[in-house]
């Protein structure tokens, strides 16, 4: 095949720092306004998936010996990466309340623990990256945790030209605050009963964040030595010899659009400078 391998753009970061918000953005944005073919990838997604298909069959999800057990198992396997596809093609609504429980949550973390999962998505991360190409997308946007190694990974594949990677970072009080829909009440306004759901997922986001840092297996961390961008304030992109790698804090009380634009458009500086 002639055509170029796809640029990809790695969204990295703490859980709820709203990078699923702003990867969303970015992707509408490279599609609509600029022209690109875009495919987005949600690695978290697979660890859910997992998380779910175990828990359906029975797995004790405490118990590593028995997960991986269920992993190293080709039949669950093969259920597993059809389930992958059936949640591709659900509607969002069904689609949620399947993956994006507090369960959900905690088992997918669990599943980012254990070394055949790593590989499972990976797998799988592969065989889009080749899709991408074949289908002719020129960008590729990833969600997910413990990206750079991954996107290293990639390129060594010679699946895509890893041109720009972002860590988002929120402080647990304001992501908890906008996953609730308490976004525009400061947190010393909410009434008891919403403070106390705050601090169970201010709680939920710190134990999770905790285990993906000390995890094993691709544990998450910002890039060394990555300048951080508080948004709404991301500079206009210079082209360097090194690819651009940037820690972004969310955690300012601003729109989704304000929160999502200067990064898609830095975005779009970077696909700029690689046609040059």
């Amino acid at each position: 095949m002639n055509q170029p391998v796809p640029k990809l753009v790695t969204f990295d970061g703490e859980a709820r720092s709203g990078k699923g918000t702003i990867v969303q953005a970015t992707k509408d944005y490279l599609r609509d306004e600029c022209g690109h073919n875009v495919m987005l990838i949600d690695a978290g997604q697979v660890f859910r998936v997992l998380g779910v298909a175990a828990s359906r069959a029975g797995v004790d999800l405490d118990d590593f010996d028995a997960m991986d057990a269920y992993l190293a198992d080709d039949a669950n396997a093969e259920a597993c990466v059809q389930l992958v596809k059936d949640v591709y093609h659900m509607e969002k609504d069904e689609r949620d309340a399947l993956l994006y429980t507090n369960e959900a949550g905690e088992n997918s973390a669990k599943m980012g623990k254990r070394p055949l999962a790593q590989e499972f998505k990976d797998s799988l991360l592969r065989k889009w990256l080749r899709d991408a190409h074949e289908e002719g997308f020129d960008v590729v946007l990833l969600d997910g945790r413990s990206l750079a190694e991954v996107g290293e990974m990639l390129v060594a594949n010679e699946l895509c030209d890893f041109v720009a990677g972002f860590y988002f970072i929120c402080d647990p009080v304001v992501g908890a605050r906008r996953t609730l829909g308490f976004a525009t009440t400061a947190y010393e306004e909410l009434s008891d009963k919403d403070r106390a759901k705050v601090d169970e997922l201010i709680e939920q986001i710190k134990v999770r964040n905790e285990a993906d840092k000390t995890r094993s297996v691709q544990p998450i961390a910002p890039p060394a030595g990555a300048p951080t961008y508080n948004l709404p304030n991301v500079p206009e992109f210079v082209k360097s010899d090194s690819r651009p790698m940037a820690i972004v804090n969310t955690s300012a009380e601003i729109t989704k659009e304000a929160m999502a634009m200067p990064v898609a458009r830095f975005v779009e500086q970077v696909l700029r400078s690689t046609q040059a």
